[in-house]
């Protein structure tokens, strides 16, 4: 993925909208979505939830802030993360959802999709936005001049 749109989203903001599987927190994590620190919130949300973990989740759900700061934490990456298309299914969601939140520009904003759109191979989730940004780019450029 390009420096430019990655950007890292708080764990309590991902808790609050998708549970992710263990895949798509390795995924996030990988591409730099999201740091240990919001790891733990993820895991301690879904704990306090009460929804099941497995082993190496309510590890990272119980992590006190001394592991977390000396990086002691278990590996939750896998070499084979299986299908990036199925675990970047949400993160496309979260991404464009931490956007509409953001405040950017609305130049930065179109900028960031674009870029998110070509760093997630050109999703078709993602084709709605990405086909009329170049059209209202023109029409803002236009009103412009």
């Amino acid at each position: 993925m390009n420096a430019m749109a990655k950007f890292n989203i708080p764990g309590g903001f991902v808790a609050d909208r998708v549970d992710l599987t263990t895949g798509e927190v390795a995924y996030g994590k990988r591409w730099g979505w999201v740091d240990d620190s919001a790891i733990v919130q993820i895991y301690m949300r879904k704990m306090q939830a009460g929804r099941p973990l497995l082993n190496v989740e309510e590890r990272w759900a119980l992590a006190l802030s001394e592991k977390i700061r000396s990086g002691d934490l278990p590996d939750i990456s896998s070499e084979d993360l299986g299908d990036s298309r199925e675990l970047s299914a949400g993160w496309i969601y979260l991404s464009l959802a931490w956007l509409y939140q953001s405040g950017l520009s609305e130049q930065k904003l179109f900028d960031v999709i674009e870029e998110l759109y070509s760093d997630f191979e050109y999703p078709e989730e993602m084709e709605g936005f990405a086909e009329y940004i170049p059209p209202l780019l023109a029409v803002r450029e236009a009103f412009l001049e």
